[in-house]
């Protein structure tokens, strides 16, 4: 649907100003798909995030401050994030050998079982997520015009 008819916008939107809303429209549109895919297995969509990080350093931990430079959104409170997934027990909290201020953090057995299970929903899988009907290379040109977007 076109953006205009989403904002019920009786008048076209100069172009940059249209791409703007359009990225802000989908943004919130997308975590709003994610949280409600989520939801059944009681997490939020920064937690999967933390979740999905881990996993990919697994099974080395990070410190929060390394998760934090991962984040999709940095400016959500780790610290805060972490421990509640600790005390799901999704994820182990150990104390540096080096530097005990620091803690390291790794994905435990339960979060990857909770991984696991989320994507064998097809959460993860490019056919079943938005935007799937793009083309291979129109998800290429839509990444990159994003990039550029930021420069």
């Amino acid at each position: 649907m076109q953006l205009e008819a989403e904002l019920k916008s009786s008048r076209p939107l100069p172009a940059h100003q249209r791409a703007l809303l359009n990225i802000l429209f989908t943004a919130s549109w997308l975590d709003c798909y994610i949280q409600r895919c989520l939801r059944p297995f009681g997490i939020t969509h920064p937690q999967y995030n933390i979740l999905r990080i881990l996993n990919g350093s697994y099974p080395k931990g990070l410190s929060v401050l390394d998760i934090k430079e991962r984040m999709i959104d940095r400016s959500s409170n780790v610290s805060r994030l972490v421990e509640k997934l600790h005390k799901s027990g999704y994820v182990e909290r150990a104390t540096n050998r080096r530097d005990r201020r620091i803690a390291v953090i790794t994905l435990s057995e339960a979060g990857r079982a909770l991984l696991k299970a989320i994507h064998e929903t097809g959460f993860a899988d490019p056919k079943q997520m938005p935007g799937n009907h793009l083309s291979e290379s129109e998800a290429r040109e839509l990444a990159d015009l994003l990039d550029k977007f930021r420069e």
